[in-house]
């Protein structure tokens, strides 16, 4: 499918912005200054502790000989780069390898970064939790601005996450870097207008169109009746998906398919007989979701209970790590979703300078629990984007410059190329294809089954028809 870009207008028509998504970018304007309660923050350097105002853990990184510092080079001030993750809440699953990647930057930089004044930099990693909570991460990124005070700021995942902190930034004249969120509900869930775009603020990750173009290639992959069956949570990401003006119902219906939707799904919805017995009534053989893990399980269990079994799925947020699938249990055997990041993936760090089976190979020597998408979208579309701004930045005192230097990203990263250019303003996309899982609990792999999309991709598998195994 070739891309298409979404206009502000079809946008404000399809995402619910009266919804989480704008709440969060216009009602979260004003906490800044007046953050309320401290946020413990974890802040690191090359060259020796620091301070902050906020209560922290300083640690110091051990320095090392990497390509990225050069002997010998005059030293200059220290930068402060804020981080805004998820390390606890219903998305910190996503942030498992937050710890392993923080480290492995350390290490990589050891006592600095050689910018464009051709002095080596210490950096200063200041970290904050957004308790995947909207109001949390526009209050944690307030606390950052005006009392942190860091050159620069990076932050995912997800529209809860990146929009408050995004916002922030363009409120406060900080250059700012997320990643993680869909462009589309990242730019208009900031009342972004493709004209203008804005000032301070960036985003790296797939776009909806590209969503889109993955679902369909996985249904078209099984011979089916083309009939969907639609479960879509009530939240920004629910809401821009079901829309069927430019949501997916209108990919579908452009491939020929036809879609059964009983409505938006409550968080935390207990029973789901209701919409299976729809589905069973309607005779759909394609499935697709976007939930949250555990919503997901429970409508998965009760699919198989009640014999609504699909031939084949696209789900969305629901299963995207090892520990979602082993919360599915046994019975998601072959569920099929998109892929943001594979260990097969043929792209290298500009950071460390491995390659993906090598970030996969160096996280299991040093940590005990399966490697998720995050370890390779945070690097790539995190670390290595942050610290190239950083190394290019004209004038490290000047917070324009580095918007500059942002503007001007054209890096091979871990998660693929990443470039300002083409699509909406202020947004990079990154390569997305579609896989499935094989395997039970405690033993998935994640297969590439549709790479038609990104074929620079290897596909690892053929996609096998639900109602076969």
């Amino acid at each position: 499918m070739a891309k298409k870009e979404v206009t502000r207008r079809e946008f404000l028509k399809i995402a619910g912005v009266t919804g989480v998504a704008i709440g969060a970018a216009g009602g979260l304007g004003g906490v800044l200054a007046a953050c309320g309660t401290k946020e413990e923050s974890t802040t690191t350097t090359a060259a020796g502790p620091t301070t902050t105002a906020a209560a922290s853990t300083t640690t110091t990184a051990a320095a090392g000989t990497t390509t990225t510092a050069a002997a010998g080079a005059e030293m200059g001030r220290e930068i402060k780069i804020g981080w805004v993750t998820m390390t606890t809440g219903i998305f910190a699953g996503l942030s498992e390898p937050d710890g392993f990647l923080l480290q492995q930057a350390k290490d990589a930089i050891g006592d600095g970064l050689v910018c464009a004044d051709g002095k080596k930099h210490p950096i200063s990693w200041i970290v904050k939790d957004s308790q995947s909570d909207s109001n949390r991460a526009a209050e944690v990124t307030g606390e950052l601005i005006t009392s942190d005070k860091p050159d620069i700021i990076f932050a995912g995942m997800t529209p809860t996450v990146n929009i408050p902190v995004a916002q922030q930034c363009e409120s406060n004249g900080v250059p700012c870097v997320t990643y993680g969120c869909p462009a589309e509900p990242w730019f208009f869930g900031l009342n972004g207008d493709p004209k203008v775009g804005f000032k301070w603020t960036y985003n790296v990750f797939w776009a909806i169109s590209d969503l889109n173009a993955v679902y369909i290639g996985l249904f078209g992959k099984v011979p089916t009746n083309k009939k969907v069956a639609c479960v879509y949570a009530n939240d920004p990401d629910g809401i821009a998906t079901a829309d069927e003006a430019t949501g997916f119902p209108a990919a579908l219906k452009g491939a020929g398919y036809t879609w059964t939707n009983p409505g938006l799904v409550t968080n935390g919805t207990e029973d789901y007989s209701s919409l299976i017995n729809k589905f069973k009534a309607e005779g759909c053989e394609c499935l697709s979701a976007l939930m949250n893990p555990p919503d997901f399980a429970n409508f998965w269990k009760q699919a198989k209970q009640q014999a609504f079994i699909p031939k084949v799925t696209a789900i969305g947020r629901a299963i995207l790590t090892r520990p979602d699938m082993d919360a599915v249990g046994d019975i998601g055997n072959g569920l099929s979703l998109e892929v943001w990041w594979e260990k097969t993936h043929p792209f290298k760090s500009a950071l460390t300078g491995l390659t993906c089976d090598g970030q996969v190979k160096a996280w299991e020597a040093k940590e005990s629990g399966p490697y998720s998408p995050a370890l390779g979208l945070t690097g790539g579309a995190g670390f290595d984007v942050i610290t190239d701004v950083v190394k290019r930045t004209a004038n490290l005192d000047d917070p324009a410059s580095y918007v500059e230097a942002i503007k001007a990203t054209d890096l091979a990263t871990l998660v693929g190329p990443v470039k300002f250019a083409g699509g909406l303003p202020n947004c990079a996309t990154t390569p997305l294809v579609g896989g499935q899982w094989i395997g039970k609990k405690g033993a998935w792999d994640r297969k590439v089954v549709d790479n038609s999309h990104y074929p620079e991709i290897p596909q690892t598998g053929e996609i096998v028809d639900l109602t076969t195994l």
